[in-house]
């Protein structure tokens, strides 16, 4: 590699680019492709691959201590996206790995499939479709409606507040819940404040914009669900694990709720004969939420600005461990 510091592309986003990462390769980088670790679970395999690497683009492979440990080399993990849970964050930062995150890049495109899950599940796209396919025509059954519907929102971020800015122009009730809430939008926007069982039993639609935490995961268990009207949906474009699969599966089979709109999984990729594939008013995605050209600009921006700011010697943009800069900030940069 001619002594130039090595930056491996694995996430699969990093394949849509074009020229955005040319900058990397301006300031001293060669850039490697290695794309089928994308979502590995090859420790020894990923391990291998990350020996005399800089730094990461990454996708949602993990990144374990066992991993980072052999790892000696690396120093940036930047996640093509805004979740980290796939990275020992800990481990990390004893290791001295930043862990860059790109979190405005895809709160557009993401708050959009979140609609479109919306509106798969309330107007049954996946039945009728099927029904003009097979020369049925129109069947008889009524949709659901997003206009005028009551739109519960697990977590005002960047991705939950795009989202209510979207289902407010449908004259939706919103409600939602937030630790941390931005106190100016929700009164700009009109949206209501709750705890998660005040809500559920309010809602027709639900959609899921947190990361996946210890205290997140399953979030949304038989217990919550018991909560949910019969008619309600559940929209996941977050992370798998925030819902209990097995729950939401019974839910949705013994009609405790209406259906549920799923681009995540608990396990990815889904396996093939999953039961959810097996439910007619469940619409499944394969994760896609952040594949679009405009998002992929915007993240890729993001992460060549923050890897360029660490190259620097400055605090980049979206690090989620600062305490593992001290030793480079103070050091002049690129180690």
């Amino acid at each position: 590699m001619n002594g130039r510091p090595r930056i491996l592309l694995i996430s699969a986003g990093t394949r849509h680019t074009g020229d955005r990462l040319h900058p990397l390769e301006a300031a001293g980088f060669d850039l490697v492709q290695q794309y089928e670790l994308d979502n590995t679970r090859d420790e020894a395999l990923l391990a291998a691959a990350l020996d005399g690497a800089w730094a990461t683009i990454a996708g949602s492979e993990a990144y374990t201590r066992t991993v980072l440990e052999q790892a000696s080399s690396l120093k940036a993990i930047a996640r093509f996206g805004v979740g980290y849970d796939g990275v020992d964050v800990p481990a990390a930062t004893e290791q001295g790995v930043v862990v860059l995150t790109a979190p405005g890049g895809n709160s557009d495109s993401v708050a959009d499939f979140a609609l479109t899950l919306m509106l798969a599940c309330l107007r049954r796209l996946r039945a009728v479709d099927e029904a003009v396919r097979s020369g049925e025509w129109r069947r008889t059954e009524l949709a659901g409606d997003l206009a005028s519907a009551t739109v519960g929102i697990v977590g005002l971020g960047r991705i939950g507040r795009a989202v209510a800015s979207r289902v407010a122009g449908f004259g939706c009730r919103i409600l939602a819940v937030e630790s941390a809430p931005d106190l100016e939008f929700c009164a700009r926007v009109g949206v209501e404040l709750g705890a998660l069982e005040e809500i559920l039993p309010e809602v027709d639609v639900l959609t899921l914009h947190v990361p996946l935490t210890a205290e997140t995961r399953h979030l949304i268990g038989a217990r919550e669900l018991a909560l949910m009207r019969p008619t309600a949906i559940v929209v996941n474009t977050s992370r798998g694990g925030v819902v209990d699969e097995p729950a939401l599966i019974d839910a949705v089979a013994g009609g405790g709720i209406g259906g549920a709109g799923l681009d995540v999984f608990e396990v990815e990729p889904l396996p093939v004969d999953h039961p959810l594939t097996h439910l007619p008013n469940v619409v499944l995605s394969g994760h896609v939420s952040t594949f679009t050209r405009l998002a992929v600009q915007r993240i890729t921006d993001e992460v060549v600005a923050s890897l360029l700011q660490y190259h620097g010697g400055r605090l980049p943009t979206g690090c989620v461990n600062p305490e593992a800069l001290q030793p480079v900030l103070g050091g002049g940069g690129m180690r």
